[in-house]
């Protein structure tokens, strides 16, 4: 645990003070031990309190980079997936239209290879032929 120094080092600290309190004042010795047990009793608390506070702090900081860190790993992640499906839509679109393209050559050598003497346009053009890319496959 990081924190465990913290309550020893302010007890130690506000006894210390208190010492040098006591000498200063010219406390007698029972009133200056007196008043340096009960200052390290109460700052020992303080600094169990104060440790676990800064704990908690710390821990719920390092949660809160971890959760914003998944955010942005999320989010790319996601950006990343909405940019594959353009690529892959415009693929799509792409082959959509080279298909029409072909199918419409297609359909205009068809169109001339059998062409009747007699001008007529008889509609016997079977779109079943061509595959999705506009290749002729038969018929």
């Amino acid at each position: 645990m990081k924190y465990r120094f913290i309550p020893a080092f302010v007890m130690l600290l506000a006894g210390l003070i208190t010492c040098i309190l006591g000498i200063v004042q010219k406390w007698p010795v029972e009133t200056n031990l007196i008043a340096l047990v009960i200052v390290l009793v109460v700052f020992y608390i303080i600094g169990q309190i104060a440790g676990q506070i800064v704990g908690r702090v710390q821990s719920e900081r390092k949660a809160m980079d971890e959760l914003e860190k998944k955010q942005r790993e999320a989010e790319e992640a996601r950006r990343k997936a909405e940019e594959e499906e353009k690529e892959r839509l415009e693929h799509e679109r792409l082959v959509a239209e080279e298909s029409e393209r072909r199918r419409k050559l297609a359909e205009e050598r068809y169109e001339r290879e059998h062409q009747s003497s007699f001008g007529d346009d008889s509609d016997d053009f079977d779109e079943d032929a061509f595959d999705e890319y506009g290749n002729y496959i038969g018929g």
